[in-house]
């Protein structure tokens, strides 16, 4: 699954020549382990080397992993399938339901360490921990996943600065200098008044770390450090709420990863005992 999603994740960046690969792997994914990269490349009326710098820009060395990992997304998902038509009739309904959406956010989250590389995630977590103010923005549901990043980073003790109404996130901007991060959330990667804020970022020298659906768009373009989640579900109720999950998912491993840096198990117990205040009587 996770494979089929890149692919649909990294449409609208592709040449015309590799969408046509794209859709044909998309349509045929059970097809595809009976193609060899020459018949693949007659499919679509190309050249055998463009079949395997498609397979390159997806991340894989070669047609053969590619092949595996679709043939390996459709043996999963028919499991998937068998699985949820052998259920008690009396609970398919929800149990179907449930285990759907398991088995998408499980792709969706297994996804991350293969379309962020390593050096992104630790750039990242090092801007964030160097930071001497951290300002987190996102709008719609993207806000939520801004707002929990900013309760973890306070935890650790680390200025975190968020506001729902764009004009004080500006406002908020302004205290910002060169040591500070702006860490901005957004699904489509395309909200205006997020982009406004990466345009004062560049102009201020602020380093600006993106979080957006894995496919291009114009405020991972604007940001230094580009993380992304996996989109691409075909389901219009399912794909905003795997995104968002997504998306907290990545805040939850970059938090983890500060804990490790700053050794912050007593700043955590710290702000622990600070909650129970609010627990008291």
């Amino acid at each position: 699954m996770v494979c089929l999603l890149k692919i649909r994740g990294m449409l609208e960046q592709m040449s015309v020549i590799e969408r046509k690969l794209a859709d044909f792997i998309l349509d045929n994914a059970n097809l595809l382990r009976d193609y060899s990269s020459q018949q693949l490349a007659d499919a679509v009326g190309t050249s055998q080397s463009s079949v395997v710098k498609f397979c390159q820009k997806l991340g894989y060395k070669g047609y053969p992993d590619l092949k595996l990992a679709v043939s390996e997304a459709v043996i999963t998902a028919s499991t998937l399938n068998r699985d949820n038509q052998e259920q008690n009739p009396v609970q398919s309904g929800l149990v179907n339901l449930v285990e759907q959406l398991q088995f998408s956010l499980t792709s969706h989250l297994r996804g991350i360490l293969e379309i962020n590389e390593e050096k992104s995630l630790l750039d990242a977590a090092s801007h964030l921990s160097q930071a001497d103010k951290i300002l987190l923005a996102g709008y719609g549901t993207s806000a939520i996943v801004a707002h929990d990043m900013q309760f973890r980073l306070l935890q650790l003790g680390k200025l975190a600065l968020q506001h729902s109404d764009p004009a004080l996130t500006l406002q908020l901007a302004s205290t910002l200098s060169s040591n500070s991060v702006m860490l901005l959330v957004s699904e489509s990667g395309q909200n205006s008044d997020l982009l406004k804020l990466a345009r004062y970022a560049k102009n201020k020298n602020i380093p600006l770390i993106s979080l957006t659906s894995f496919k291009a768009n114009a405020l991972s373009m604007a940001a230094n450090t580009a993380l992304y989640a996996l989109s691409g579900d075909e389901n219009v109720r399912v794909n905003p709420i795997l995104v968002q999950l997504a998306q907290q998912h990545l805040c939850h491993i970059l938090y983890l990863m500060l804990c490790q840096r700053q050794n912050s198990d007593h700043q955590l117990e710290e702000s622990s005992k600070l909650l129970h205040i609010l627990e008291q009587p």
